[in-house]
This record gives structure tokens, C-alpha cells and sequence, in this order.
């Protein structure tokens, strides 16, 4: 009998300050059969985390690879820089605080086999969970009852809809998409995870994994990334979701011109010229265009918040040009 062939899988681990999370989370990362290599890059933290992610790398028998540069990347630079670097077969990104349930390595990888050689990412649903009470999980997505795709994952709200990044894996042609297009990326994306995302949709394949899959248990603390947007007020965290959102589709717009022709770039396409504008005012005309195509995922509180901020004024201010 013919003996398989080892599949490269890169785990892709990029930390700051996460000394209070990381012996967890790496202590997770083993509960899986797939032989895979930890590609980590320290984003120059100023705790113990490099020490920490050493010492439980090596009690755990994690291959560690080491990528850390010489100045502070920020978000999503970081997982880009390791992108750039580590040359896999498989990708999955790794985020300091969550916990991944057992086998969610091997389900991804199971995933993508077939389809090794074509652009292809899937994802999974992820459990939401506090420090305060880490016993409550609640699901990300609420999925329809007929088809098992989430609410949200509609091809109108493909630029507003959350496919987190600790959930998603990817193939290798995906990732080379990517690099053809790395200066628009770093200049554009508002994260790693929407960038790769949308790259699938546009000219390969972006899929949900079973409702019973393994996930990562996402931990809410003020101190992430996100923790820190839904720290803000909500009238600033749209006054910068707009900004972004409006960024990173203008970046998704250059590089389409270079994509595969395909009817999901073309459906793409369509909805971006709209998000493309989120960050201008709008009269009540095209507010009511907004709600037709529905491209805004989110509830009718925070929808409503948008509309007021599309009417009365722009995200940024524009200058008078002579």
C-alpha cells in the first residue's frame, strides 16, 4: 500500500502582549493528528510572551518556527508579513487568546484536501465565551434552519458579513493570490481574515464547515483587537467601520481588475461599488438603495446608527481642491 504523502500545514500564530492567553492556546494546538509547524511572529511585545510561547512550544513538542521583524507591524500586517514568509500547502490563522477545540486542525485539512489545488477557503462557526463566565458559549452565526448557512453569509453582505480569521484555512494557490497582490493588501485591507475572505468569493471558493466541525472557543476581553473597536462609543466605531469598510473595498477594486472573470467577481463587484461609498453622505435616496441590496449585516440598532451617520454627515473631512 502506497504511503501518503505528508501534507505541509502552517499554523500561523502572530502575538503582542499575550502572556495571560498563549500557554492555552498553544496547549490546544496539539490536540490534533495533522502534523503541522507553528509559524509564529511576535509583534515586539513588552511582557514575557516570547518566553512563554518558547517554554510551552517546547514541553508540548510544537515545531516553532520563528519570524519576528525588526519593528512593530500592527494589525493586519502581522499575518500578512507571515504570509509572505512561510511556504505551506495549508494555512490557518492562530489567534493569542482563543482555545481551539480538539481535532479543528484535522477537520480544516480534511476540508481542503480535495481541492489542494485550487483557491479554496473554508471556515467554521466559532463559540464566543467571556472570563467572567466561561462556561456560557454562544454561537457566532445563527444559521437558517434550511440550508445551515448563516443569516449573514449572503452574497450582498460578503463585505460586511464576519468571517473571523481564527476560523478560516486556506490552500496555497489562495495564499499566492494574495502575494500577487501584497502591496494592496498591506495599502487597503481593513484585516488579514476580510482580505483572504474576499479573495476566495471573488475567484475561487469560500465555504462553511459542518454545524458539528471543531471551532475555536473566541474569548471577549477588551484587551483584543476587537475589545478595543467595542470600546469605543458606537457613533466612533462607525465613523471608523465606514472609513475602513470604504478602504478596503477601493483595494478590493484594484486588484479585481486582475482576477479570474467569473460571475462571483461580478456579483463582487457590484456590491462594492456600493460599500465603496460608505464613507461619504448620502441623501435618503441612496440610504434606501442601501437597505434594497441589503449589505449591511448587522442589527436593525446598529443598522439604524449607520443610516443616521449616511445622512448626516461624511467619515472623513474632504478638502475644497482649487
Amino acid at each position: 500500500m502506497k504511503e501518503q504523502r505528508r501534507i505541509n500545514v502552517a499554523v500561523l500564530l502572530a502575538t503582542y502582549n499575550g502572556t495571560r492567553f498563549i500557554e492555552l492556546q498553544l496547549k490546544s494546538l496539539r490536540a490534533n493528528f495533522t502534523p503541522f509547524t507553528l509559524h509564529w511572529l511576535d509583534d515586539h511585545s513588552t511582557d514575557r510572551t516570547r518566553e512563554v510561547v518558547r517554554i510551552a512550544a517546547m514541553r508540548g513538542g510544537l515545531e516553532l518556527q520563528e519570524w519576528h521583524q525588526t519593528q512593530r507591524l500592527g494589525l493586519p500586517s502581522a499575518f500578512f508579513r507571515l504570509l509572505e514568509c512561510v511556504e505551506a500547502e495549508i494555512y490557518l490563522f492562530c489567534d493569542q487568546d482563543d482555545i481551539w477545540q480538539t481535532g479543528k486542525i484535522d477537520a480544516t485539512v480534511d476540508n481542503l484536501l480535495p481541492d489542494i489545488a485550487s483557491p479554496v477557503l473554508c471556515f467554521s462557526d466559532s463559540l464566543l465565551f467571556t472570563e467572567t463566565a466561561p462556561e456560557k458559549l454562544r454561537r457566532l452565526y445563527k444559521r437558517n434552519r434550511k440550508t445551515g448557512i448563516p443569516d449573514d453569509m449572503r452574497d450582498s453582505r460578503m463585505f460586511t458579513a464576519s468571517v473571523t480569521g481564527h476560523s478560516q484555512g486556506f490552500t496555497r494557490p489562495l495564499r499566492e493570490l494574495f502575494l500577487r497582490h501584497a502591496v494592496a493588501a498591506y495599502g487597503h485591507a481593513a484585516m488579514h481574515d476580510f482580505w483572504m475572505y474576499h479573495l476566495a468569493m471573488a475567484c475561487g471558493v469560500a465555504r462553511i464547515l459542518p454545524l458539528d466541525a471543531p471551532v475555536a472557543l473566541w474569548r471577549q476581553h477588551h484587551e483584543s483587537f476587537i475589545g478595543t473597536l467595542l470600546g469605543m462609543d458606537k457613533w466612533r466605531a462607525i465613523q471608523h467601520a465606514r472609513r475602513v469598510l470604504s478602504r478596503h473595498v477601493h483595494g478590493f477594486m484594484l486588484v479585481s481588475t486582475t482576477l479570474p472573470d467569473t460571475p462571483q467577481l461580478a456579483r463582487a463587484l457590484e456590491f462594492a461599488q456600493v460599500i465603496a461609498k460608505l464613507d461619504q453622505r448620502h441623501s435618503v435616496a441612496d440610504v434606501f438603495r442601501l437597505l434594497r441590496l441589503d449589505v449591511l449585516a448587522m442589527d436593525w440598532g446598529w443598522r439604524s446608527l449607520w443610516i443616521t451617520a449616511l445622512l448626516l454627515s461624511a467619515a472623513t473631512p474632504r478638502c475644497k481642491c482649487a
